[in-house]
């Protein structure tokens, strides 16, 4: 079974992704725990995160478009 690009970049995109999480979620669950509270995200919280994580996926979104120059190694036809 021969896998596409397309697959491909979703296949990676959900593994890195799930990792990111999991790592995410350790680092907070690891800080709450040192800091002996008990692990809260206000809305105002979870309105700045979801923002950033918006920003990042233009950013990737902007990588995935190019900005129309031909890279290294690619010759212009």
């Amino acid at each position: 079974m021969e896998v596409g690009w397309r697959q491909r970049a979703f296949l990676i995109g959900g593994v890195v992704g799930a990792l990111l999480g999991l790592g995410a979620a350790y680092i907070f669950v690891n800080a709450a725990e040192h800091n002996g509270e008990t692990p809260e995200v206000t809305p105002g919280t979870a309105v700045t995160i979801g923002l950033s994580l918006l920003a990042l996926l233009r950013q990737v979104a902007a990588i995935g478009e190019g900005d129309g120059k031909p890279g290294k190694g690619v010759k212009k036809r």
